[in-house]
C-alpha cells in the first residue's frame, strides 16, 4: 500500500487486484480504452491484466492511495461466500470498475483508509488481521455505493457468457505451474476455444498462452532473484517444458537473458 503524488503514469497492467482512493486533485484515468474522470472520493477497483494509465489535469497533482493484493483473497475463504467474489467471478463488463462517492460518504471512507494507511506501516501485534477486516469494510463501501449508483436496467447478475473468464483467470493463477492448454480449460469450463481465447483477448488484449506466460516469468524472476538454482531447472521449475521456449519467451518480456536479469538485479542490490 502506498501514498503518493502523481501527474501521470503511463499504460501498464499487474498481475494483481489495485484498489485505490483519490484524496486530492482532478485528472482522467482510462481502462482497457475507457476513460473517467478522477476527483476526490473517486474509488477504482482494477482487476488482474486491466490495462490502465492515468493523469493529473494541467497544474494540479493528484494525491491518490493505492492498495494491491492477490486476486485469492476475493476468491477464496468465507468472504467469497458472502458475495466478494461476485466482484470478480460476477462483474458485468459494462460495469465501470470506478464508483464516486458521495460527500457525505467521504469523510468517512478516507477516515478508513487512513486507519488502513496506518496499519499497513505499523508493526503492531495481529497486524495481518486487523489490515484484512479494514480492506474488507473499504470494499464493502465500493459493493454499496457502485450498487446504489447502477441504473435500473444494469441491475441483476450479468449473462452467463461475461461471467466465464473471471473462473478461468482464477484457476489459471492457482494451476499456472501446471500444464495448460486453451482446450483444457474449455473442456473445464464448458466454454468452446473460441469463444474463450476472444474473451481473454477483448478482456486483456493478449493471448491465452501470453497470459500464461507472465504468471510464468513473473514466477521464474522471483526464483532467479531469491535462490541459486540453475536457470534450466528454474526454467521447469516455472511450468516450461522447454528451456529454449523459456529462454525466448524471457528475452520477448524482459528484453534480457535470465542469466543477464540475475546478474543486474544481484548487482542493483
Amino acid at each position: 500500500m502506498k501514498k503518493k503524488k502523481y501527474t501521470s503514469v503511463s499504460p501498464h497492467r499487474h498481475d494483481f487486484i489495485e484498489f485505490s482512493l483519490v484524496l486530492e486533485g482532478r485528472g482522467k484515468e482510462r481502462i482497457n480504452g475507457a476513460e473517467h474522470d478522477l476527483r476526490p472520493g473517486t474509488l477504482v477497483l482494477l482487476l488482474p491484466y486491466q490495462i490502465h494509465e492515468y493523469r493529473s489535469l494541467a497544474d494540479d497533482r493528484l494525491t491518490m492511495y493505492i492498495c494491491n493484493f492477490d486476486m485469492q483473497l476475493l476468491a477464496t475463504g468465507p468472504e467469497a461466500a458472502w458475495g466478494l467474489d461476485e466482484l470478480l467471478l460476477g462483474r458485468d463488463p459494462d460495469q465501470p470498475a470506478y464508483v464516486r462517492l458521495p460527500e457525505e460518504a467521504l469523510g468517512e471512507t478516507v477516515r478508513l483508509w487512513d486507519a488502513l494507511y496506518g496499519e499497513y506501516e505499523s508493526s503492531q501485534a495481529w497486524r495481518p488481521i486487523v489490515l484484512r477486516s479494514l480492506l474488507l469494510q473499504a470494499l464493502s463501501q465500493f459493493v454499496r455505493h457502485g450498487s446504489a449508483a447502477q441504473e435500473p436496467n444494469k441491475k441483476g447478475r450479468p449473462a452467463p457468457s461475461s461471467r466465464n473468464i473471471w473462473p478461468v483467470v482464477q484457476y489459471v493463477y492457482e494451476h499456472f505451474l501446471d500444464p495448460l492448454s486453451l482446450q483444457e480449460l474449455s473442456e473445464r469450463f464448458h466454454v468452446h476455444p473460441t469463444q474463450l481465447s476472444s474473451q481473454f483477448g477483448e478482456q486483456f488484449g493478449l493471448h491465452f498462452v501470453d497470459f500464461l506466460h507472465e504468471l510464468r516469468i513473473r514466477h521464474a524472476c522471483s526464483l532467479l532473484l531469491s535462490s541459486t538454482l540453475p536457470i534450466a531447472q528454474i526454467a521447469f521449475e516455472s511450468g516450461f517444458s522447454s528451456y529454449p521456449t523459456f529462454s525466448r519467451v524471457f528475452l520477448r518480456l524482459k528484453g534480457v537473458t535470465p542469466r543477464q536479469y540475475r546478474e543486474r538485479r544481484n548487482g542493483e542490490r
